[in-house]
């Protein structure tokens, strides 16, 4: 039995323990940057004796209907075990749950073995036994651990404490979405990453601009559907990684596309972006990568989209894939799809209730979700909101005063014609803003900006009146030197 848990690739191989590993595992299990990870794997060479024999005794039972396997990662050239890689129960979860575990030594690390050993056992799995879904647990630290379950296809769910009072962020991947992937001609759909940013955007650019001449004329004026502010830039994309579930899409390892959803609440999503280069459109990919992404966000029940009104044929798109239009207007078209029934929960909920005048004082109400709420003219004073996220809500006319502010994120947003005043700006960061479709000019009056920088902007035709200019420099140059050199020009003329 034991010849045939053995996976083999191009650079490791996935094999059963032997008596003769000992000495090898040992020394592993003393290296501190697999313990401090893996404390249970501290253990003196009498316990891991122990464990070794249990291990190794264990693959005459292996039982495919109840899978428990735990392999040895042996570098091919060195001819050395260098880790360990296994799904197998974990006492912290439910008992029904397989969890994906792994440690490479730190001689072997930022080689990509972690990856391969993980996506070989996911393969071996998926393909030899009736499991049906895999979960790994990452502590939030261990970044190096997060980034490897990603590139396996791995969905973060949420942030969990276990019994062992530690948090965790909680993973979870599907075997018919792997099996997808491989089926789909070698396309796969993973969490984009900062180096994806450059990619993404040329890909937008290119796509969207095609949709822009095949939709409107020359001389048309396009919506911000068919034509997003800072849709090609870079910067923005990156962002785009920093804040959002960001997702990039690759056909035999190049990015063709992409998906950005913005995961609202505990069980609202919105697709924000859903974009494929136009040589691979019109060949299904786009549906199954919907598909994909929405089963990989179980919770969500609810999921929302625009897309500009010109564009007929994502109507038909969204139709198709059980989205229904929810309003219509010249420039931009809404779509809403539920998915099944919303999930039982120990917490109250309040659906469809008329509250209009109602009062609400002294309330705990941490973590909770607001969804398609009427709620204008609210009035919200004295209230802790610290961390709250408002996402695809209408603020026009709404006045915000004497707010605590500091830390938060404001992005992808309208402040046309809005009024700012008497804020302090210390340490605030404003990049990749735009005048929208209008061009109105912004105005700045008595503001204290002393020591700032503008960098890369376009400031073409930017007045400045009235203003101590002492110490300000353009490209590194004086302002005051500029200014000595151009009166000197008048005297000379």
């Amino acid at each position: 039995m034991s010849h045939s848990l053995t996976i083999e690739t191009e650079a490791i191989t996935l094999r059963p323990f032997a008596i003769q590993d000992f000495d090898e595992l040992y020394q592993l299990t003393r290296q501190p940057e697999i313990t401090d990870i893996l404390p249970d794997w501290d253990m003196t060479k009498e316990q891991l004796n122990d464990f070794m024999s249990f291990v190794i005794g264990s693959y005459e039972q292996f039982n495919p209907a109840d899978v428990r396997i735990l392999l040895a990662v042996e570098h091919n050239n060195d001819k050395r075990l260098i880790g360990w890689c296994g799904v197998f129960p974990n006492d912290l979860l439910d008992p029904s749950v397989r969890e994906v575990a792994y440690a490479i030594s730190k001689d072997y690390r930022n080689q990509g073995f972690s990856t391969s050993a993980v996506e070989a056992i996911l393969s071996f799995v998926f393909q030899k036994t009736e499991l049906e879904q895999i979960t790994a647990i990452v502590k939030p630290f261990n970044g190096a651990s997060r980034r490897v379950v990603e590139k396996a296809g791995f969905q973060h769910l949420k942030r969990v404490r276990l019994s062992d009072e530690v948090e965790y962020d909680y993973f979870q991947l599907e075997k018919w979405i792997w099996k997808g992937v491989g089926e789909m001609d070698s396309l796969i759909v993973r969490k984009a990453t900062l180096e994806d940013a450059e990619s993404l955007a040329g890909l937008m650019r290119i796509t969207f601009d095609n949709e822009r001449a095949k939709w409107l004329s020359v001389d048309a004026t396009p919506d911000n559907n068919l034509c997003p502010p800072g849709y090609d830039s870079v910067e923005m994309h990156a962002f785009a990684i920093r804040h959002s579930d960001y997702f990039s899409i690759l056909f035999e390892g190049q990015i063709i596309g992409g998906i950005n959803i913005h995961y609202a609440g505990s069980r609202h999503a919105r697709v924000d972006k859903l974009f494929i280069a136009p040589g691979f459109q019109g060949k299904g990919l786009g549906s199954w990568v919907l598909a994909l992404v929405e089963a990989l966000f179980p919770a969500v029940s609810i999921w929302k989209l625009e897309t500009s009104s010109k564009q007929l044929s994502n109507h038909r798109f969204y139709e198709k894939a059980g989205y229904v239009r929810t309003y219509a207007s010249d420039w931009e078209f809404g779509f809403e799809k539920q998915v099944g029934i919303p999930a039982e929960s120990e917490h109250a909920r309040f659906e469809d209730r008329d509250l209009t005048q109602a009062s609400f004082e002294n309330c705990a109400m941490s973590g909770a979700d607001f969804y398609n709420m009427n709620m204008e003219s609210g009035v919200y004073s004295n209230s802790n909101m610290k961390s709250s996220r408002f996402t695809d809500c209408n603020l026009s006319g709404s006045k915000w005063m004497n707010l605590n502010l500091t830390q938060a994120l404001l992005a992808d947003l309208r402040l046309s014609n809005s009024e700012i005043g008497f804020v302090s700006l210390d340490g605030a960061y404003i990049h990749d803003t735009n005048l929208g479709q209008g061009k109105q000019p912004i105005r700045f009056e008595r503001c204290d900006w002393s020591s700032s920088e503008l960098k890369d902007c376009n400031l073409s035709n930017v007045s400045l009146q009235q203003c101590n200019l002492a110490g300000m420099k353009i490209n590194d140059i004086p302002v005051e030197e500029l200014l000595r050199v151009y009166e000197q020009s008048l005297k000379v003329k």
